[in-house]
Order: structure tokens, then sequence, then C-alpha cells
């Protein structure tokens, strides 16, 4: 199950003030909301009652006491660093563990909230349609990037964008059964969400992920993958769930990998790639460019 911080940074953006207030009471004190019933928790982070209620609601929780017994689990079972925020003070090493504790949490949240049968049912698109398209601007464009060049290599017609112009083009121009990627951290990019919701009505089959909830992006997408990222703080507030999207990513990609033969145009491109884009083995004198 998605722990509490999970949960509370995938539904964040949907979030009341009064529930934003609750929220941030338990990223930065979650013990005192162990140790306290629903009724002190509530006047501890500045908030009635039915607030804190309809915060465990919100997250999925039949109740408070369901959420509170959920994260008691959570803090057993992680590290101390995934409760605290990057702080200026901190070490270099301290730092840097709190990173990789967020990370590991992200794949474990993103792993437990994920539906195998979704990843089964794009991987089954992808092997019948003759074009794949990444969509996604900013960080999300070098990602949607990537994308297309690993599955190019599989022999599929795969293509990214990132510019809005061409965005807004080439998702015109998407038929049906065809397969689109929208990425999106927030899940709110007006490029990828027109994109998507374009290529949706020509009955192209449309994929989003994005690490939040109830987002535009999932509206507009067939099937709908939300990450997991648990942001405990102002400061660590911009890092994001690539490992756990590239996780996702690399399910995908493998399972249309398995089965298919590299063809002799495959083949012969990746000999060229290795003797042109490739430095000599180990052991091997390396010429001066």
């Amino acid at each position: 199950m998605t722990s509490v911080l999970g949960r509370l940074q995938n539904f964040d953006k949907v979030l009341t003030p009064s529930e934003v207030k609750v929220a941030e009471f338990i990223r930065r004190r979650p013990e005192e909301v162990v140790d306290n019933s629903i009724k002190a928790a509530a006047a501890l982070a500045g908030v009635s009652i039915a607030s804190a209620s309809r915060l465990a609601a919100t997250l999925g929780y039949r109740d408070w006491k369901e959420m509170r017994h959920n994260l008691v689990k959570d803090l057993a079972g992680a590290p101390e660093t995934v409760f605290a925020d990057v702080s200026r003070d901190d070490s270099g090493e301290a730092v840097i563990k709190k990173i990789f504790d967020c990370s590991i949490l992200s794949l474990r949240d993103t792993f437990d909230q994920v539906e195998a049968g979704d990843i089964l049912k794009v991987v089954a698109a992808i092997k019948k349609t003759d074009r794949l398209v990444f969509f996604g601007t900013g960080r999300s464009g070098c990602f949607a990037m990537e994308e297309s060049l690993r599955f190019a290599g599989l022999d599929i017609s795969a293509e990214a964008y990132s510019d809005e112009y061409q965005m807004i083009l080439q998702a015109s121009r998407i038929r049906k059964d065809q397969v689109c990627f929208g990425f999106s951290n927030s899940g709110r990019s007006r490029a990828a969400v027109g994109a998507l919701a374009t290529a949706k009505k020509n009955k192209a089959i449309t994929i989003g992920i994005a690490n939040y909830k109830e987002t535009p992006l999932e509206r507009v997408s067939d099937i709908y993958f939300c990450t997991s990222f648990p942001r405990v703080g102002e400061i660590s507030s911009s890092l994001t769930a690539r490992i756990a999207l590239l996780c996702i990513m690399d399910a995908i990609y493998f399972l249309s990998a398995q089965g298919i033969d590299s063809s002799a145009s495959a083949r012969l491109a990746d000999r060229l790639i290795n003797r042109s884009l490739r430095l000599p083995a180990k052991g091997r004198d390396v010429k001066e460019f």
C-alpha cells in the first residue's frame, strides 16, 4: 500500500487550504499525529476535526484511524530521513542519504499503485501500432526524446515532440489506434494535455504519466500512471519521481521488446552507432579526437 507521504504528494494539488494545513503538519511532525487523537492533531494543525477527517477521505482512507495506522507502519518501515526535509545546514552526507532514502520510497510507493494490467495494455497497444509518439515540454521533453530513441531501436516508428507548435501539429495528425504518451510532472502542462486531448479525439490510445492524481492529464488519458515522490518540505519540493517514471517505462520497453527479433536495418544501425560513436574497449589505445 502506498505510504501516507506518497499519497499526500499525489493529491497535493487538489487539497483544500484546510487540508493543506493538516498535510503539512503530518509531513513535519508525523510522530505527533501517531501519538494523538484526531481532535488533538487537528488542534495542533490549527484546523477543525472535520478538515482532518476530510483529508483522510481524500487520500483514500476509510477514516483518520486507518490513515494513522498506516502512518505508524510507515514510521516503522522507513528510514528516519524520509520524514525530514533537506536542510540548508545538512552535511553533504546527510543530503545524499535523504535523496537516496526518498528515491527508494518513491519506487516502492509507485510500484504499489501501478497496475500490472495497465502496463500490459500499453504493451499490447504498442505491439499493434504503426506509430508511437511521445509528448513533453522542459525536462519531460528531454525524457520524451530519450524514450523515442529507445523504442526506435526496436524498429518501431517512434517520435518525440517538445516544441508546443510541433506538438499541436503532430497531435492533429495522429490517427486511430496509434499510441501517444504525455509526460508532465505536474500533470497540468498545457501543451502535453492539449496534445493528448487532440490525439484522443482522433481515436488514438493515450497514456499519461505524472506525479499527481486527479489532474487534467489524467482526464485525457486512456491509461494513466501516477508516480510518487514523498515531498516533505519546501526545499525538497523541486525533487521529482524521475526514477519511478524510468522504471515504468523500462517495464513497458522490455515487455515490448519480448519476442521481437531485430531486423536487418536495426542490426545495421547498431553496428554503425558502435563504429561511429563509441570509443574502443578497455585495453586499446584511445586516439585524440
